[in-house]
């Protein structure tokens, strides 16, 4: 009954209104200070308190404070609330000198309303924010010891939403079933009315497209003003979601009062039906693999301060790479990737903040389970959220604690997803371990879990750089320690990224032999700062600018193959220091090489002890000796016709350098904040990148909405240089320069907005 209590009463305080008549985001024009005698600077969110070196080993932790000065005038009988995506990590909200709201927590959204203190003009809203270590917040863990930072500052959007005397509180959209030609859909959600305001009765109209919810009023809780509703539609023909179609609906809820509309939400669902079976996991009816990767959501320089376009690439880089699957780690993550997920068709993993500390406190356990709440709230109408990791990961919990947070998860979301833990305890649904940590391959391979699914959570980095991984490494008796690992930046060896690759490869393929596993996340997708280590961790198949290594092409290979897509590519520079056994990544039934125009050999698809289980083995070419020139590899399809073409050629001396924006063709946000790498690449006579290491790169921007939050002067790291631009939603040209003053060398970029 306690625990009962407590759920409702957290509901009232923490639902997010989705009912609103306006919704204006409210980024602009902030006042910021770090301290009390510190100048005013001005910002726009998301923001960072403190541009951050690119290996961080100090980052910014204290008290600031944001203030915004605003006219708003507001209709009568209508409120105004302010809603925070995420501020770290504790937070104070005052109008015109009267606190209004207060929140702990850095990972999730909260709200205060601001109607009571609000004037016509001349309001002056404070935001008081501390990121200081509490051991009593999630995640707990001193920096010093944590695996990832969690950066200060009002680091993601905020937003002004006007509501009418009803709000549409809480809707949860579910599929109870469905396939290709029928399925069957329920909505639930809450009103909650002003009786000041409003009189009953009240239209309540819930549509999907063409199709109509039969709505019910489940309960009227008059003490709370509070009416529940239900319904459901049966829909011929859907439209399913899944990785390969991420068809998106969107539905219509709107609430009428004497012929005016007054609540309104859009939400964009989709339709698709997950089970857990004996046999693996299953997605409308269809057995499917979880191959996928796991993601930290820093960007270098600004931490956690990613606008939402630099988010959505960061999903979209995940899915070219050949991923149907994402493990947040370890905390909610912005509004807009899941989104992008929902969009690209990424199955996600979403996570409570946590790793490797617990506190035996009331204090902390109920903010896990606060935190519990506030996220399948935020979350559970995503399509792409299916697995929901509802423990502290790497963390030793109380029976106790993992019962009330698996009974607390499946009161939200009910059979419309999966409860995750790195334990195996029968009361979550899938065990998810990190099978790098000192267990040899075969013991996954065999393993039966008590929940009902084995999910290998992490692999590919632990075991390479402890080498317990358990592997026949002899063949590689000849390297030193450092090249044996998975942790290599990307200006490494090509002997490094090499052995990179084949690591992910051959503990993916060993992942595959047991029978009992539903899927894969590598260890990790993204180069990142970790709070106790003075380097950065450097096992991501991306950099930490989001360039890829040999390992972005492996995985392409393998879930490119899932899309039809043909693909094949060559790992290698082809210069003097390049090995001549050469390994191409490729999903075609057989590759042919070429050395300057002459064939080496055609090979058909084989595999080899470290590719026995992979859709799409890597191609080993050995090459009698160097020489010189191009190397070109065509991927054949069954008849022997050329589908699928990739060319290295030797790279000679720097002659030139190009500029580009590396927008991932989705251009510049021309509405709100953004943040693209600016990529400087030395070319040769040829046009072939100089993979070198050796020069440096002066960057300039000259903009009014524009500017640099990387370093002017920046390393070239395998022949690319990365500066970071921030826009503020740039209505004026944007020139970039670069200069390498060793090689005389210059180019200018000039971006021009869009009408």
């Amino acid at each position: 009954m306690k625990n009962i209590l407590f759920s409702f009463i957290f509901i009232l305080f923490c639902s997010f209104s989705f009912g609103q008549l306006k919704r204006t985001l409210f980024n602009d024009n902030w006042e910021f200070q770090a301290k009390p005698s510190d100048p005013v600077s001005i910002v726009s969110l998301p923001h960072t308190p403190k541009l951050e070196p690119l290996v961080m080993n100090d980052q910014f932790i204290g008290e600031v404070v944001y203030r915004k000065r605003f006219d708003y005038q507001l209709q009568k009988g209508r409120r105004l609330l302010l809603h925070f995506e995420g501020a770290m990590h504790t937070a104070s909200v005052a109008l015109n000198g009267q606190i209004i709201g207060s929140h702990v927590g850095g990972y999730l959204p909260f709200e205060v309303d601001l109607s009571e203190e609000l004037r016509d003009s001349a309001n002056v809203l404070e935001v008081f924010l501390d990121n200081r270590e509490d051991p009593t917040i999630p995640p707990g863990k001193p920096l010093k010891d944590l695996d990832f930072y969690y950066h200060a500052g009002i680091y993601r959007n905020v937003w002004l939403q006007e509501i009418g005397g009803v709000e549409v509180l809480n809707p949860y959209f579910q599929t109870i079933d469905a396939n290709a030609s029928s399925a069957t859909l329920q909505l639930d959600f809450e009103l909650k009315y002003q009786p000041d305001w409003i009189r009953l009765p009240l239209q309540v109209e819930a549509r999907l497209g063409a199709a109509t919810f039969k709505l019910t009023n489940e309960s009227f809780i008059d003490s709370t003003n509070v009416i529940s509703y239900t319904g459901q539609i049966n829909l011929k023909t859907p439209q399913l979601w899944s990785p390969s179609d991420p068809n998106l609906y969107d539905l219509k809820i709107a609430v009428i009062y004497a012929q005016d509309t007054i609540a309104r939400q859009v939400l964009k669902v989709g339709i698709r039906k997950a089970e857990l079976k004996p046999d693996g996991f299953y997605l409308n009816g269809t057995k499917l693999f979880l191959n996928g990767t796991n993601r930290h959501q820093e960007y270098p320089y600004v931490g956690n301060a990613v606008p939402d376009n630099a988010q959505k690439r960061d999903a979209q880089l995940i899915k070219e790479a050949g991923f149907n699957f994402v493990r947040l780690s370890h905390y909610p993550q912005a509004p807009a990737f899941y989104e992008a997920c929902d969009e690209l068709g990424i199955i996600v993993m979403d996570a409570i903040p946590g790793w490797q500390y617990f506190n035996t406190s009331s204090i902390f356990t109920q903010r896990c389970k606060n935190d519990l709440y506030a996220l399948t709230f935020r979350d559970r109408n995503h399509p792409s959220v299916i697995f929901w990791e509802n423990s502290l990961n790497e963390t030793a919990m109380p029976e106790e604690f993992m019962l009330d947070m698996n009974l607390i998860l499946k009161a939200q979301i009910g059979s419309n997803g999966f409860s995750a833990g790195w334990l195996d305890h029968p009361s979550y649904d899938v065990f998810m371990p990190a099978r790098q940590h000192a267990k040899a391959p075969d013991y996954w391979a065999n393993y039966k879990p008590k929940a009902k699914a084995l999910f290998i959570a992490e692999y590919g980095d632990w075991e390479y750089y402890a080498q317990n991984a358990g592997f026949n490494q002899t063949q590689f008796a000849d390297l030193a320690p450092s090249e044996r690992n998975s942790r290599h930046l990307r200006g490494a060896s090509e002997q490094a990224l090499l052995q990179q690759a084949y690591n992910f490869q051959e503990a993916s393929n060993s992942n595959r032999k047991g029978a009992n596993s539903i899927g894969e996340a590598n260890w990790v997708c993204f180069d990142y700062n970790r709070g106790y280590s003075p380097d950065l961790e450097a096992s991501g198949i991306y950099d930490i600018t989001r360039l890829p290594k040999y390992a972005t092409d492996f995985y392409k290979s393998q879930g490119l193959s899932f899309s039809k897509q043909t693909y094949v590519s060559i790992a290698s520079r082809w210069d003097a220091n390049s090995s001549t056994t050469v390994t191409i990544y490729s999903n075609c039934p057989s590759v042919s090489l070429f050395l300057n125009d002459k064939q080496i050999s055609l090979q058909k698809q084989s595999k080899i002890e470290a590719s026995t289980h992979l859709t799409a083995p890597p191609y080993t070419f050995v090459i009698p000796q160097f020489e010189p020139g191009k190397l070109t590899a065509y991927g054949l399809d069954q008849r022997q016709i050329r589908v699928a073409t990739a060319q290295v050629q030797t790279p000679g001396k720097p002659t030139q350098v190009v500029l580009e924006l590396d927008t991932l063709n989705m251009g510049i946000d021309q509405q709100q904040a953004d943040l693209i790498f600016i990529r400087a690449t030395l070319l040769d006579a040829n046009g072939t990148v100089v993979p070198t290491n050796n020069y440096k790169a002066t960057f300039s921007c000259l903009a009014e909405d524009a500017g640099l939050v990387s370093p002017a002067i920046q390393l070239f790291e395998a022949g690319i240089a990365s500066a970071l631009l921030r826009t503020e939603a740039p209505t004026h040209p944007i020139q970039i320069k670069v200069s390498i003053p060793d090689l005389n060398l210059k180019e200018t970029l000039i971006w021009k907005p869009q009408p």
